[in-house]
């Protein structure tokens, strides 16, 4: 059972107004015990930003104008989450300002003691501070004497949780102060040299700023590493443990390799509608643009691969030649001999070249082309392989494709499959930004965690951590977390980050709890443990800081009524694309069709009244293989070729919508 402490008539009762209005504003209050004329003259704070929490040293300077000893009495309004770690009272020693530590006791015995220390005696009472809770939200400090016509000075520590976001550690202050007297503020990174922000302008440190209105500060780490974080896991009691623990993605979880040699394939065949193949060029241009200082080459490839006449150029260059581009589409997919050619420019290449390939395709070729046909293709340069599946040519979106069969031909590369669409006419920079993730990875793909002590179906971990996200956890476990796994992958490189319990991040968090949302759910005799632990005032735990001296016992506090304590980036071959013809689709009969397109193609090649026979396979309108054979010719004859040659430059017409199909044509 809670007893009362000291507390007074007049105190009490600004205590209750305080305690009514304090979701109201966000103002401390400042009042004297005998006379008005004590008054608060400066309200300064050392406030330092780091990886996971920030302290804010607090001064607070009142002067007493009155004819008497008087108490100070400061109602703190606490920032969201804050606690408090430490007290100080100032006085001299030797005749030199000297400080005095307070201590961290039980908050009945802090509150017998400060009353012992200030009331009227016949003996020598030793001057005091208290510091004690009200409620998560606010602290009362109580401050005796503050002599006539003489400054007193006060010092506590505030520690307050950041939060992750945007590549910055963030605190977001509420106003601090008294509505006379706004508190200003000192502001630092706790580890030098880190870049420190208030709102979204960098500041140089330290940077001096009044706490007048809420405010944004933040620090922006300077480690590359692409995982940070800290886990604290703390008990205090038999299957009592509080674990918290934050992870932390990096700013930019990578860069843009300088020099790089990129080599991109755009498929130029018929099944691809005319809109998609202009998304290709947009896809490129978008993609191009983040290689600044890169050489590059665009390859069109359909049945053939056409090389630009000067090979690697600029990145400048080769985006200038994407301007306004139109491709002729025409049958074949052959993209191995895209993958190979590719490959043979890039080989010739100094060894420690970045080398990169992006192949825009939609990914329909002949029934023989296998995943592994198609690694044969890579197999002297080393390149990193994208391949962008295109689909639309309206909307911009860039999804990786884990699931897709060459999925085992890009990621042994270190590259993806991305189902890959593009708004090829948005002019702005959402394209862009989104085909940037084709140039560096910038997201953590495949993200889990595993905290040993907690159930992996517990922990509702996000699929994937973005650059400059974090994801935090903080609860009360049955079992201790001595350490948390983070696994995932960059693009197909697999990451790993291992936390460990800290016992300085236990600390913080055995006193960081009592300004969280677990509070209410520790039991009052449980506390104890915590806040000793973390040094914070609680609803246990008060600071009494003392400053030895000799006063008048007259000058002392006469006690009355008491309240409760309470929780308190070039082609050829430009121009329009053929059309075919539109037809009945429901009588239209396709072998008929093929049929008399290759006896026309046989006769023009002089082969009248020879005995054939074609193979064919087509994708929606593109014939991507053709195999001819001729009664009493050679397979490389001049009349076999020119027979291929025809079945090639067949336009197939949109009845042919089937997304694969075999047909053996005899003639």
């Amino acid at each position: 059972m809670r007893t009362s402490f000291v507390s007074y008539t007049r105190a009490a009762a600004a205590l209750a107004s305080i305690l009514l209005s304090a979701n109201a504003a966000s103002a401390d209050d400042v009042q004297a015990l005998r006379s008005d004329k004590l008054v608060e003259k400066a309200h300064v704070i050392d406030l330092r930003i780091g990886h996971g929490h920030a302290d804010l040293v607090v001064r607070r300077t009142v002067h007493n104008g009155g004819p008497r000893h008087d108490q100070a009495t400061f109602y703190i309004d606490l920032p969201t989450g804050a606690v408090a770690v430490g007290l100080r009272t100032l006085a001299t020693l030797d005749g030199k300002p000297h400080w005095y530590d307070g201590e961290l006791l039980e908050a009945e015995k802090a509150a017998a003691r400060y009353r012992e220390l200030t009331g009227i005696g016949g003996y020598y009472p030793k001057d005091p501070a208290l510091l004690s809770w009200r409620s998560q939200s606010l602290l009362a400090l109580q401050v005796f004497p503050c002599p006539p016509g003489e400054d007193k000075t006060i010092e506590y520590t505030l520690r307050l949780p950041t939060q992750y976001r945007d590549g910055r550690h963030h605190l977001d202050l509420s106003a601090m102060g008294t509505e006379k007297l706004p508190a200003a503020a000192t502001v630092s990174p706790m580890i030098a040299g880190e870049a420190l922000f208030v709102g979204d302008t960098r500041q140089k440190a330290p940077a001096q700023i009044s706490l007048k209105d809420a405010v944004d500060l933040s620090v922006a780490p300077a480690s590359e590493k692409p995982l940070e974080g800290a886990l604290a896991s703390v008990s205090f009691g038999k299957q009592k443990n509080v674990v918290r623990f934050h992870i932390d993605a990096a700013p930019a979880l990578s860069r843009v390799p300088r020099g790089a040699h990129v080599v991109v394939l755009i498929d130029a065949s018929r099944s691809l509608e005319q809109e998609q193949i202009e998304a290709e060029v947009a896809m490129a241009r978008a993609y191009l643009s983040h290689f600044t200082d890169a050489r590059a080459a665009v390859l069109l490839f359909d049945r053939a691969v056409h090389v630009p006449k000067h090979g690697f150029v600029s990145a400048r260059n080769a985006l200038a030649g994407l301007d306004g581009a139109q491709v002729v589409r025409r049958n074949g997919s052959h993209i191995d001999e895209a993958l190979a050619r590719a490959d043979a420019l890039l080989a010739a290449l100094p060894e420690g070249t970045p080398k990169r390939i992006l192949a825009l395709t939609d990914a329909r070729t002949r029934r023989e082309l296998t995943p592994e046909r198609l690694r044969g293709q890579l197999s002297k340069s080393g390149a990193l392989l994208h391949v962008g599946v295109v689909g639309s040519a309206f909307s911009t979106t860039l999804e990786r494709d884990d699931t897709h069969a060459w999925a085992t031909l890009t990621r042994p590369t270190g590259g993806l499959v991305w189902q890959a669409s593009i708004d090829k006419d948005d002019p702005g920079e959402e394209p862009r930004d989104v085909y940037e993730e084709l140039a560096r990875p910038k997201r953590i793909d495949h993200f889990e965690v595993h905290a040993q002590g907690l159930a992996r179906e517990d922990i509702e971990a996000p699929e994937e951590l973005t650059e400059g996200a974090s994801f935090e956890d903080l609860r009360l476990s049955e079992k201790q977390v001595p350490f948390v796994e983070v696994t995932g992958e960059l693009w197909a490189t697999p990451v790993r980050r291992v936390l460990v319990a800290d016992e300085a991040e236990n600390r913080r968090w055995a006193g960081l709890v009592f300004g969280s949302h677990l509070l209410h759910s520790i039991d009052e005799a449980d506390m104890m443990t915590l806040a000793m632990m973390g040094r914070a005032v609680s609803p246990v735990t008060s600071y009494l800081a003392i400053e030895p001296g000799v006063r008048p016992s007259t000058e002392g506090l006469e006690h009355s009524t008491g309240s409760g304590q309470g929780f308190g980036s070039g082609f050829g071959r430009l121009s329009g694309a053929h059309r075919a013809k539109p037809v009945r689709l429901a009588t239209f009969d396709k072998q008929a069709f093929l049929k008399s397109e290759l006896e026309r193609g046989l006769s023009a090649c002089g082969g009248a009244g020879k005995t054939a026979k074609v193979g064919l396979e087509s994708t929606l309108q593109e014939l991507v293989s053709v195999r001819a054979t001729i009664d009493g010719e050679k397979a490389e004859s001049k009349l076999v070729s020119c027979l291929e040659e025809a079945a090639w430059e067949i336009v197939l017409p949109t009845a042919f919508d089937s997304a694969w199909q075999g047909f053996t044509i005899a003639l």
